[in-house]
């Protein structure tokens, strides 16, 4: 069995057929029998969202436009230090279809449309509201751990569901705001809306 490394596709492989297998039972059982996976990282929850989250951007496409070869891919983080301070350790020294990558901090009243992903976590249902509204119709891959948030107007929504971490996609919305999201990505969703 071969290590999974964060930004290999197969963290979100999953077996075909009817034994088909959680990506994160696939992703753990790789971890813990692998001697250098993840750089010995230990699977902690904030390293599986770091994951699940560059790996939401590798199977979204952007707009030519407003991602140009040349620029740099802007991962932002609101309300999750933990989060922040992991994706920032994942992605060190990577890169997004050969773009270098930065994560940075935002807040509320930020310039939020100016992140390409948005990972939102810690704020209150009213305050996703006003972010929802804030990146509206623009390019932003937003993601969140917060309850109903794909239902609310966001993109992708992670969640523990029997010990797994799973996630729903708010295809609609990803239309809207001029993202492409892989086939392969929304295949593997718990949901799609």
């Amino acid at each position: 069995m071969r290590p999974i490394v964060i930004g290999d596709p197969a963290i979100f492989r999953i077996a075909s057929g009817p034994g088909r297998r959680s990506v994160v039972t696939a992703v753990l059982a790789t971890l813990l029998l692998s001697t250098s996976a993840v750089h010995s990282q230990n699977a902690t929850e904030a390293s599986l969202k770091a994951a699940f989250i560059y790996n939401f951007a590798k199977f979204t496409d952007w707009p030519q436009a407003v991602l140009p070869t040349a620029a740099t891919f802007t991962a932002c983080v609101l309300g999750d230090n933990p989060i922040r301070d992991q994706l920032d350790r994942t992605l060190k020294g990577r890169q997004l279809s050969g773009r270098d990558i930065s994560v940075s901090e935002v807040h509320l009243d930020g310039k939020l449309r100016s992140c390409h992903l948005l990972y939102v976590s810690g704020v209150t249902s009213a305050q996703v509201a006003a972010i929802v509204a804030a990146v509206q119709g623009a390019p932003v891959l937003t993601i969140s751990d917060i309850d109903d948030f794909a239902r609310k107007g966001g993109i992708a929504q992670m969640f523990v569901e029997n010990g797994k971490l799973r996630f729903d996609l708010n295809l609609q919305v990803a239309r809207s705001s001029g993202l492409q999201l892989s086939s392969k990505l929304l295949a593997l969703a718990a949901h799609v809306q």
